[in-house]
């Protein structure tokens, strides 16, 4: 794993001939916002960022407690079962499964979008980063060239309270979640054109999209962003592979590898 060091040096920790190391460009005040920016980098967060193992009993109490309150019904919820769905699509699947005829569905759904948001922030968790995830935004926040993100199926007050309750909130400066949207490709390719255009990118390519499921990496493609695959989930590299991924890694520990796919090595 790569390290970042007090001066700016990145480093494989060897030692002689074989080390490898390099420094970032030095960020100076004032001058950042001149810079031009080479490439946005949008992660997930439920298995990409933080770990699925922690998060899966606080993901099936949202749904199911948000639903039970609205409509009076506890559906049985299986979280990986719904890996990579953004959270309108996941409560609509939900409600009709429960029973609910189109216009039932149609007329309860806003409320338990809403009882979600509001409970999400009561629950107990226990949210646990995924390997190699802070010492990567460590290293990624150096770059004067890049734009770091987060593109999410959650519910934005979901998302929020995930980012700040796991102290890494402040790495991100866009934020694109799925409070408007029932399917992940048309979010993806919303967050996509909003980034190029922003940016004022050259390609889509230059949009790099890190998930864990074969919907982040079917969705990146379709918007002809760059697609970083992470088994860190419950997908298997050979999964994400199969699903068209550009780049596949087991983790997002800040390898010399992965850092050049995202744009970061010399």
């Amino acid at each position: 794993m790569l390290k970042l060091s007090a001066a700016g040096v990145v480093s494989d920790g060897s030692q002689g001939a074989n080390s490898h190391r390099f420094r970032l460009p030095i960020v100076i005040p004032g001058v950042h916002d001149l810079l031009p920016i080479q490439g946005v980098i949008l992660f997930d967060i439920d298995g990409t960022l933080l770990s699925t193992p922690a998060t899966e009993e606080s993901e099936r109490r949202r749904y199911v407690e948000a639903v039970r309150d609205v409509i009076g019904k506890e559906p049985t919820v299986v979280p990986p079962r719904f890996a990579g769905m953004v959270d309108p699509q996941i409560c609509k699947i939900i409600l009709t499964e429960l029973g609910l005829n189109e216009d039932e569905v149609s007329n309860f759904l806003p409320r338990v979008l809403l009882r979600l948001r509001e409970i999400y922030p009561t629950l107990k968790k226990e949210l646990v980063l995924n390997e190699g995830v802070r010492e990567l935004l460590e290293i990624l926040a150096t770059s004067p060239n890049h734009v770091i993100g987060v593109l999410t199926g959650n519910l934005k007050a979901v998302a929020e309270e995930k980012l700040a309750s796991t102290g890494i909130r402040t790495f991100f400066s866009e934020l694109f979640c799925a409070d408007d949207y029932f399917d992940r490709p048309t979010l993806v390719e919303s967050a996509v054109r909003i980034c190029t255009t922003k940016h004022h990118l050259d390609s889509r390519k230059e949009v790099a999209i890190v998930g864990d499921t074969p919907r982040d990496i079917e969705a990146a493609n379709a918007s002809r962003a760059t697609s970083i695959g992470v088994a860190s989930g419950v997908y298997a590299m050979d999964q994400l592979r199969k699903a068209g991924a550009m780049h596949v890694y087991p983790n997002l520990e800040p390898t010399k590898e992965l850092l050049g796919a995202l744009g970061l090595m010399p």
